[in-house]
C-alpha cells in the first residue's frame, strides 16, 4: 500500500451540495474525510474553497459545503466566483502567510476548478500534489467522469503536480 505524504496544506475544492450528483461523489467525500482527519491530527492547515455562481447562489442549500465533511472550526473557507481558486480569493496570500510550499488538492470538478488549481498553483511556485481518485466530475455524452479524471491526472502528473497512486 502506498502511503501518501502530506503537503503543507490541504485544499478542498467545491465539495458542495450543488455538485453532489457528480460520479462517485459520496465515495469521494469519504476519501476526503480520511485526508481531513490526517491533516487535523497532524495540525496541518486545511482550506476549503466554496464556489458561488448563478446555480449555487450564496446562502442557498446548493451553495453549502457538504455537512458530512470533517470540518473543524479553525479550517479556513474562501469564497470563489471563478474556476480559479487563486483568482481574487486571497488564497495565495494565505498560503504565503502560513509559509506553505506544497499543496494537496482534492474535490470537484476535475476538469474545471481542480485542474485550474493545479495549473495556477504550479505557476505560482507551489508544489502541488494529489492522489489518484481524489477528484470527480460529471459524465458527459463523450466521456465518463472516470475517463475525464484519469486523463487529467495523466496531464497533471509530472507537469503541474505529483499524482500518487491510490491506496490498494
Amino acid at each position: 500500500m502506498t502511503t501518501m505524504p502530506q503537503a503543507d496544506v490541504l485544499l478542498v475544492i467545491d465539495v458542495q451540495n450543488g455538485l453532489s450528483q457528480a460520479a462517485g461523489y459520496t465515495a469521494l467525500v469519504d476519501r476526503i474525510n480520511e485526508r481531513l482527519d490526517i491533516y487535523h491530527d497532524e495540525e496541518r492547515p486545511v482550506i476549503f474553497m466554496q464556489h458561488t455562481d448563478d446555480e449555487m447562489t450564496y446562502g442557498s442549500d446548493a451553495w453549502r459545503l457538504d455537512t458530512r465533511l470533517h470540518r473543524q472550526a479553525d479550517d479556513t473557507v474562501f469564497l470563489k466566483y471563478h474556476t480559479d481558486s487563486f483568482y481574487e480569493t486571497g488564497l495565495a496570500d494565505r498560503l504565503h502567510h502560513i509559509l506553505a510550499e506544497s499543496v494537496e488538492v482534492c474535490g470537484l470538478q476535475t476538469e474545471y476548478c481542480v485542474d485550474t488549481a493545479f495549473r495556477v498553483g504550479h505557476d505560482r511556485g507551489f508544489d502541488m500534489i494529489t492522489t489518484a481518485g481524489m477528484s470527480t466530475t460529471f459524465d458527459t455524452p463523450e466521456l465518463s467522469a472516470a475517463m475525464i479524471r484519469k486523463h487529467h491526472e495523466g496531464i497533471w502528473n509530472g507537469s503541474f503536480a505529483t499524482v500518487y497512486p491510490a491506496a490498494e
